[in-house]
């Protein structure tokens, strides 16, 4: 089975030499997270691929991340941030030149606020990025994933990722964080809205397996189906679990899903939406007659 993790954030160390920006979003995690540090545990978990996501607090340059990319091809492509008050739309035309860039992670510092979600705040940038084809990821939570439908209405082609389900991000021994899951459902009419499956330990204060999401889960699933869904650990980020709890909740754990459901979930939702390089050999899914490696498999 082919797997892809949509969400691992990389970057490098804040150094004077190269100062992480100061947007007031600060970061005490680890002080780096490379390929030295992430592909010895893709190799031990049994990941194929990982999607970049540049993090917000290291700044706008994907540089960086898409040397990465090159220097591995197949295992990392990236999904590149993109400075929407930059004047210098002309950017946006050339967001492809490099191969190993799949799309934008649409995150912002907190004092840009939240109006790009707005329709009608960057409506050039929307519609640039249906007409080049961008695939976008947005970081978006509680009611304003309501906003997505105007997007999505007026830009049918545009591919839009809600990440985390569009939950609420917070503490959740003192918040209900699931309080908004329902307005994600309306958007199920649009055939271009996507889900990521992302960050789920992050969402709750019960330990792994989580069994008190299962139901909520499930509904995401049963709405979106597996071909509108996709895996993502987040796990430079996620502090209640290891990235192999992360991967093996939604691997083995939810047992609502059959083994074709996770081939979707867990690397052909993504692959088909971000237009990831077809590996070496073809995707498994692919290859028919005798002796070949079944779908579901």
């Amino acid at each position: 089975m082919f797997i892809l993790d949509t969400q691992i954030h990389m970057f490098l160390a804040n150094t004077p030499d190269r100062p992480w920006p100061d947007i007031g979003e600060s970061y005490s995690g680890s002080p780096e997270s490379t390929p030295k540090q992430i592909l010895p545990r893709m190799d031990e978990l049994g990941i194929d691929a990982v999607a970049i996501v540049p993090a917000i607090w290291a700044g706008n340059d994907n540089s960086p991340q898409l040397a990465w990319a090159a220097q591995h091809p197949g295992r990392f492509g990236v999904m590149g941030r993109f400075d929407l008050w930059d004047p210098d739309r002309e950017r946006i035309e050339h967001w492809f030149d490099d191969p190993w860039m799949r799309g934008i992670r649409m995150s912002y510092p907190d004092f840009r606020g939240r109006d790009w979600i707005d329709v009608d705040t960057f409506p050039w940038f929307w519609a640039a990025a249906e007409r080049l084809g961008i695939p976008l990821m947005l970081l978006i939570y509680g009611p304003e994933v309501r906003k997505v439908a105007a997007i999505a209405e007026r830009h049918p082609d545009l591919r839009l990722i809600v990440d985390h389900m569009g939950l609420i991000i917070g503490d959740p021994l003192t918040q209900d964080l699931w309080a908004h899951i329902d307005d994600i459902f309306p958007l199920v009419k649009y055939p271009n809205v996507y889900m990521k499956y992302s960050a789920i330990p992050d969402y709750t204060a019960e330990p792994y397996p989580y069994p008190s999401l299962t139901p909520t889960l499930r509904r995401v699933y049963d709405a979106y189906g597996p071909q509108r869904l996709m895996w993502a650990s987040d796990t430079t980020r996620v502090r209640g679990a290891t990235w192999r709890e992360n991967l093996d909740h939604v691997r083995y754990t939810l047992d609502f899903l059959t083994e074709e459901d996770k081939v979707w979930m867990l690397g052909r939702t993504a692959a088909t939406v971000l237009n990831w390089p077809r590996p070496e050999g073809g995707w498994e899914w692919e290859r028919t007659g005798p002796g070949a490696t079944e779908v579901a498999r």
